[in-house]
């Protein structure tokens, strides 16, 4: 979650059941949050624990469905009936759509991936939590600070989309298990082997006397940092790219109107370390492109990332290399204000020794397995190559690395050798649901299965 945290330490493995203050001592953002993801796992295994790892309330609507029901279809489109449905632990709340209008899918009507098809599918739902601000839920911000006040807490969010999967032909109709289980291989096969990365900082490179220290070793930066690497295109290491930040990707500046490569904000940031300058990458955000972001295919294409040509700070205007108009793969391009768009800064642009020429076509850094690349002050990455089969590197997905001043360091787990181990993604965590199947049957007909399973009722 692209949040502005000194660090993010929970851990389920540790086993930790609270956070406990001691009188006297300093209070950090990170133990505070790790106290609310202690809570949370422990109510979301709970939950799991009592009503499985999917069920729903078996309230039933006016079509008698109840929730995440799935009925009247039509061809192009179908109603997802209101309710709660609980996915892994996670409460899932629907207010009653369909597959066209649901409130976070962003479907395009040109996009053939987007389109029900002829055949028989599998209607499955996707969850996930999205960390939320004050720029894209104004609410949250006290207006007594001050109109252009800094924001103060952040918020996460359940996202839920509707989606759906081929199925074969016969005439074969699964049940909750066997959909679950195809559901889960059909996501596996696609994105299975996962990247895996290591980090380090940069070794002596002269060490032939104890007091001899490389001005080029260790971590340099003035300030401790939490980076955030994350993977911009999905794919391979043949065709992933990715890009990094040095505030976790916190730095975002709210849009009030696109003009061609000219985008207007209301701020250029609080100071220099949390603005923008001439040269900076950053990337073009609104909801539809989260919410779409999130896709199960691997071949989507991300869209571009943008240069910061010019500055004008009076008029709080920037200047792109090009027109966000012009990115098929991002057709709202900020000029939708309902959908809360922003410019968010990466810090890939100033990788050490990297030239221009350096960046991929949609200006993000190219993966490239097996060998330590820098990102700044001392710090290095290794996308960790498989000896089986390519590794795969799913669009979003991300990894943490502190660095700190006083050791000089970065926080990462080592192994027996005291070499850096490799992680997969710490996110993002998505999460399955088989809901329906839906046959289509000559003459128009269809069939519909649902595959739900209900919370017992108390008798």
């Amino acid at each position: 979650m692209h949040g502005d945290f000194s660090r993010v330490t929970f851990d389920s493995a540790q086993r930790f059941s609270a956070v406990l203050a001691q009188q006297g001592r300093v209070q950090l953002d990170a133990e505070i949050n790790e106290q609310a993801a202690i809570i949370q796992d422990y109510l979301r295994t709970l939950a799991m624990d009592v009503f499985g790892p999917v069920a729903y309330l078996p309230d039933e609507d006016e079509q008698g469905l109840g929730a995440f029901g799935v009925g009247a279809f039509d061809g192009d489109n179908f109603t997802v009936a209101p309710g709660r449905m609980y996915v892994n632990g996670i409460r899932c709340e629907c207010a009653g759509t369909d597959y066209r209008g649901q409130p976070d899918g962003h479907l395009r009507p040109d996009c053939e991936d987007d389109r029900l098809p002829t055949y028989p599918f599998l209607v499955y739902l996707r969850v996930w939590e999205r960390l939320v601000t004050a720029v894209e839920a104004p609410r949250i911000r006290e207006i007594a600070l001050g109109p252009h006040s800094p924001d103060t807490t952040a918020r996460t969010r359940v996202v839920w989309q509707v989606c759906w999967l081929p199925l074969e032909e016969s005439g074969y109709v699964p049940d909750m298990r066997t959909a679950t289980r195809y559901l889960r291989d059909r996501i596996s096969r696609t994105f299975e082997p996962r990247g895996r990365l290591a980090a380090r900082v940069r070794s002596p490179e002269d060490d032939t006397s104890p007091r001899a220290v490389s001005p080029y070793s260790g971590y340099r930066g003035p300030e401790n940092q939490l980076y955030r690497v994350e993977v911009h295109q999905g794919g391979t290491a043949q065709t992933a790219t990715f890009k990094w930040s040095r505030e976790n990707g916190s730095v975002v500046l709210p849009i009030k109107a696109v003009h061609g490569p000219t985008v207007e904000l209301e701020t250029l940031g609080r100071d220099d370390k949390l603005g923008l300058e001439a040269g900076d990458e950053v990337e073009l955000v609104d909801d539809a492109y989260v919410g779409r972001s999130a896709s199960d295919r691997l071949d989507d294409l991300a869209p571009r990332l943008y240069t910061v040509r010019e500055i004008d700070h009076a008029e709080c205007r920037v200047v792109l290399d090009a027109d966000p108009g012009d990115d098929p793969n991002h057709p709202t391009g900020g000029r939708v204000p309902g959908l809360h768009p922003l410019l968010r800064r990466w810090d890939h642009g100033v990788a050490e020794g990297m030239r221009g020429d350096d960046l991929a076509s949609d200006k993000g850094l190219p993966v490239r397995e097996g060998r330590w690349l820098p990102l700044e002050d001392g710090i290095e990455i290794r996308f960790e190559p498989s000896a089986d089969c390519p590794r795969t590197y799913r669009r979003g997905a991300y990894w943490l690395i502190p660095a700190r001043v006083l050791t000089g360091g970065v926080e990462w787990p080592i192994d027996d050798n005291g070499q850096p181990q490799s992680r997969p993604p710490r996110g993002v965590a998505y999460h399955y649901a088989p809901l329906a199947v839906v046959r289509p049957m000559p003459a128009g007909d269809y069939q519909l299965v649902d595959l739900r399973v209900p919370i017992p009722r108390r008798r």
